[in-house]
């Protein structure tokens, strides 16, 4: 059994379907990558799992668990969590409480996983009186992996972790992705940078017009010439 599948997803926003039946599957210690042009559905299909947006039909299903409509809050409980690609830190706090916000459900002493944490992304444990407001990109986007991974998930939902970054910033994202991961996280991320992010993950969907595609092994996508030409740049 897959940690998690979506199954013939239809979804959108008012009375406009975004998704016209989209499935996918996550197996446990995957890394999976979401691309496609934009409009394609990605953010949506991401937002139908995690349950910020009640699919139309279809059925969404982590851990032998019927998720289908569940609330974001429920969700959470069972094992996934979600990290936006904007305002996805509290700026007013700092690093140390943003942190501390991630452990909000968690009912033992969470101070080991902050020790993991600050192991992790070592750039904010020098910082961690310091107010997420004042951050770098890079920095913000450490401080929303790391307080989505104080609740300990089974499996990590990464939207376009890399998004207005630096080069050398998305490569070290991506670095700390791959970290994660090897602590037996698994990770269902979109990323525009696709060529990168395919070279780490394990599987990849190509959505369009929020449709699939093309469904394939990280390594057939990045070599199959059709959707180098159409999706990837060439």
């Amino acid at each position: 059994m897959s940690l998690l599948e979506a199954n013939g997803i239809v979804s959108g926003y008012g009375g406009i379907d975004i998704l016209h039946g989209v499935s996918l599957k996550v197996e446990p210690g995957e890394i999976v990558s979401i691309i496609g042009p934009n409009g394609a559905g990605k953010s949506t299909l991401m937002k139908s799992v995690f349950g910020l947006l009640k699919p139309r039909s279809g059925q969404v299903v982590f851990n032998s668990t019927d998720i289908t409509g569940w609330s974001p809050d429920r969700i959470v409980h069972q094992g996934i969590c979600y990290v936006p690609q904007t305002e996805n830190i509290f700026p007013s706090l700092t690093i140390q409480e943003n942190l501390e916000m991630g452990a909000y459900i968690r009912k033992d002493n969470f101070r080991h996983k902050l020790e993991e944490i600050y192991s992790l992304f070592p750039d904010l444990r020098n910082r961690k009186n310091t107010r997420a407001g004042k951050l770098s990109g890079g920095q913000r986007q450490m401080v929303a992996m790391g307080r989505a991974l104080m609740l300990d998930p089974k499996l990590l939902l990464l939207d376009e972790p890399s998004a207005g970054l630096a080069p050398k910033l998305v490569e070290l994202i991506f670095e700390k992705t791959i970290e994660v991961n090897k602590t037996g996280v698994a990770i269902l991320m979109i990323e525009q940078n696709a060529r990168e992010a395919l070279r780490f993950s394990h599987r990849g969907y190509v959505l369009a017009a929020g449709e699939n595609r093309f469904e394939d092994t990280s390594e057939n996508i990045l070599s199959n010439p059709e959707i180098g030409r159409l999706y990837l740049g060439g």
